[in-house]
């Protein structure tokens, strides 16, 4: 079960990412090559090198690697229609953005102390924590539906259409920093 979740999550991320490149290629034209349409990976090394020059990789991965599990875990812990929905991620990814906002705003110096920290992690990679928590949330709703038929079709239809377009809202933004 575990492996094949893994497994669902890295298919799914890649095709967000490879995805996003189609998506700014068609809203940024109207019309484009061949040579467009195959040229990927100049964009996927843009994407790239402004991840890994702006972040650190170790608290990036830690924090899509909790994100990504805290997201996988309300599906999984009941078949309830609820937890198996785009929902709470839908409320993340709009209340996340105020947040920073006010965590901006109220922040006057940075102590020593671990709610600092949290803060400052936060305020840094909180796309990051949205992107691990949605995969993370589409995986396992992917995995309810496609294993234990814990979800009707059409409502899990409806949650991956709005978990994929919100992520990739997420990882426009990341590309845009």
């Amino acid at each position: 079960m575990f492996i094949e979740i893994i497994i669902i999550y890295i298919v799914y991320l890649i095709i967000l990412i490879v995805g996003s490149y189609y998506v700014n290629l068609y809203l940024s034209q109207e019309q484009f090559t061949k040579e467009e349409l195959k040229d990927i990976i100049p964009y996927l090394t843009k994407l790239w090198n402004s991840i890994a020059n702006n972040y650190s990789m170790v608290i990036l991965a830690g924090s899509l690697i909790i994100a990504s599990v805290a997201g996988i875990l309300p599906t999984m812990l009941s078949q309830h229609w609820f937890l198996n929905s785009a929902i709470i991620f839908t409320v993340m990814f709009f209340v996340f953005p105020l947040a920073k906002k006010n965590f901006d705003k109220a922040m006057v110096t940075t102590g020593g102390n671990l709610s600092d920290a949290a803060i400052n992690i936060f305020l840094r990679y909180y796309n990051f924590i949205l992107i691990g928590f949605g995969a993370g949330t589409a995986s396992g709703l992917m995995y309810n539906w496609g294993v234990f038929k814990a979800v009707h079709f059409l409502w899990f239809l409806i949650n991956i259409i709005v978990l994929t377009i919100l992520i990739g809202v997420c990882i426009k933004n990341i590309g845009n920093q």
